[in-house]
């Protein structure tokens, strides 16, 4: 199961980043391959729709009465995501090792942000 933190670290447009350590960019071990142009906008994809679920999420967390409903609405969100991920033809995986390269890799990111979708008014 994905954990919700490593969708919460997706949101490339809004992030000043630290650089990586000497030497991070080269051990590539955990991120695979480098990401086509068509992954990257699958994953932009996905990232607008996480994001969404997420702050779907916040007045509800806030407004929950128990820890157990607490917990139940993050397990509920948490399938969402990964549905949202899926949906965008990209496995939980991939999902988290572009991720990873959004994070460390400054060509990646700047690809991402080129094609992440326009952002839209939210919807009422």
């Amino acid at each position: 199961m994905l954990a919700p933190a490593a969708l919460a670290q997706t949101q490339p447009t809004t992030q000043q980043q630290t650089p990586p350590p000497a030497g991070a960019a080269a051990s590539r071990s955990d991120t695979g391959a480098t990401p086509n142009d068509t992954e990257l906008k699958h994953f932009a994809d996905a990232v607008v729709e996480v994001q969404g679920i997420r702050q779907d999420l916040q007045p509800k967390l806030a407004d929950a009465q128990s820890e157990g409903a607490r917990t139940k609405l993050k397990a509920a969100a948490e399938k969402k995501m990964e549905s949202a991920v899926k949906s965008n033809q990209l496995s939980l995986d991939r999902y988290v090792q572009i991720a990873k390269l959004v994070q460390t890799d400054s060509q990646i990111r700047a690809r991402v942000q080129q094609l992440m979708p326009p952002q839209q008014p939210s919807k009422s």
